[in-house]
């Protein structure tokens, strides 16, 4: 990660440039995603936020935005760019005049520096989620910190307190030096460390990394059955967060209800979902698709020539709207050839291009595909069981649910076995809309790390 910040002068306005790149290599089941993020505001020197541009980029693929806020300080349009540099989608905002961006977040820890006790706060655009999150930073006090050369140096400790919604927050640890400039960093949910240190140092050959972020991610679940989960109509968990509280993370919809034992502690029922006749009882009311679910966005390009080219090949569907449903969920797994992690996240267009990718490929495609079949369709996140060798337990996954009558019917392309069983933990649900599309995988980030399952009695 490299952050620069610049204090510019046009005529007699005074503004600052805060540029920040940011690179990771991921390992996903031995294959390596090599991930870019961009970032350029401006910002007065009170760290109002003027105008951003971000740009995410992995696998030849790359997504860009760029925002301005309004002249009364009240509102941020924010333009979503495809590849070819065309405009893909506007949306305006609320803001308020006072929010910031990366300078402004600077600014909590350097000005002025802060002292053990001290709290601050500010709303700080979040990079790539594009919404602004509530930020607050408490200072602790002085720790001895090894350094990556072994030495050590007395740093002060504070807490750092991201908030982009009401039920989503992110925690952090910094260390700071006598100025305020952070000499280390630590994310307990991602186990993510970061040093400052010099140019060369950054530059040179990393050591090599056994962690592999599909593997060595996955939960154990003792008591999961080991044979015939495929026909169970219901399964019983108990989930653990070490932080947060799992009732509120963990949705209770589409196919489970949740229930509370504790702040940390929650029961979840998973059923299977039939496509169609008498729904279980124990399942919660299911609310309607919204229009966001039915219409194109950025990433669901209904309209795009390879995605319309696909849907062209299965205009001529019969059957009920759930027998079609399922017939795209099969089609979709077809299509896709190549099922690999060599990919982040693609877009409909990009997959219906490309025919590869892991879950979130499978899933953004048959979106798509639905919608464009007029059946109501979004994108869930979450869990699913799975055997990789010595490997047992559940990965983090995403998959697709159908709006088809009375109910949300999850499915799952990446299978493509005609619908979901009772071995899928769903944490959230998305429509892919707008801007902020990624801000849906943020409740994925709060369990990641510091989650527990047990299959209940």
């Amino acid at each position: 990660m490299r952050q620069q910040i610049e204090h510019l002068t046009f005529g007699e306005t005074s503004l600052v440039r805060t540029t920040t790149v940011e690179q990771m290599t991921l390992m996903r089941s031995g294959q390596p995603l090599k991930i870019v993020l961009e970032n350029v505001y401006l910002e007065s020197p009170q760290g109002e936020l003027q105008k951003f541009t971000t740009k995410m980029s992995q696998a030849g693929s790359s997504v860009r935005y760029s925002g301005d806020v309004s002249a009364d300080g009240k509102s941020l349009t924010i333009v979503t760019y495809k590849p070819n540099g065309e405009v893909a989608n506007r949306d305006k905002i609320a803001w308020q005049s006072s929010a910031g961006g990366r300078f402004r977040f600077h600014q909590l820890f350097t000005d002025p520096p802060l002292k053990p006790g001290d709290t601050v706060e500010a709303s700080v655009l979040m990079p790539a989620l594009n919404r602004a999150g509530k930020t607050t930073v408490t200072a602790i006090d002085k720790e001895e910190v090894t350094l990556l050369d072994g030495s050590k140096q007395s740093l002060l400790k504070a807490k750092v307190v991201e908030q982009p919604s009401k039920d989503v927050q992110m925690e952090s640890f910094y260390w700071l030096d006598e100025t305020g400039q952070m000499v280390k960093s630590f994310a307990p949910a991602q186990q993510f460390e970061l040093f400052r240190c010099s140019k060369e140092f950054a530059l040179s050959p990393n050591k090599e990394v056994s962690f592999d972020w599909a593997l060595d991610t996955i939960v154990p679940a003792p008591g999961m059955p080991k044979e015939n989960r495929d026909q169970l109509e219901k399964l019983e968990y108990r989930v653990t967060l070490n932080s947060g509280e799992p009732a509120k993370v963990f949705a209770s919809e589409a196919n489970q209800a949740v229930k509370a034992i504790d702040e940390h502690t929650a029961e979840l029922a998973v059923y299977r979902v039939p496509a169609e006749g008498k729904l279980p009882a124990g399942l919660p009311a299911m609310e309607a698709p919204v229009a966001a679910d039915r219409e194109a966005s950025p990433l669901v390009q209904v309209n795009d020539p390879a995605v319309k080219t696909l849907s062209g090949q299965v205009a001529s569907l019969k059957g009920t709207p759930s027998e079609r449903a399922i017939a795209l969920e099969k089609f979709v797994h077809q299509t896709i050839q190549e099922k690999n992690f060599s990919q982040g996240f693609l877009s409909a267009a990009e997959v219906a291009q490309a025919k590869v990718g892991d879950c979130t490929e499978h899933s953004v495609l048959l979106i798509s595909l639905l919608r464009a079949q007029g059946i109501p369709a979004r994108g869930a996140m979450g869990l699913v069981y799975v055997d990789y060798g010595e490997k047992h337990g559940f990965a983090y996954h995403m998959w697709t649910e159908a709006w088809v009558g009375d109910r949300w019917l999850p499915l799952d392309a990446t299978r493509g076995k005609g619908g979901i069983g009772v071995d899928y933990i769903k944490v959230t649900q998305t429509n892919l809309s707008g801007s902020d599309a990624f801000a849906a995988f943020l409740p994925v980030s709060q369990v990641v790390g510091q989650l527990k399952v047990e299959v209940a009695p």
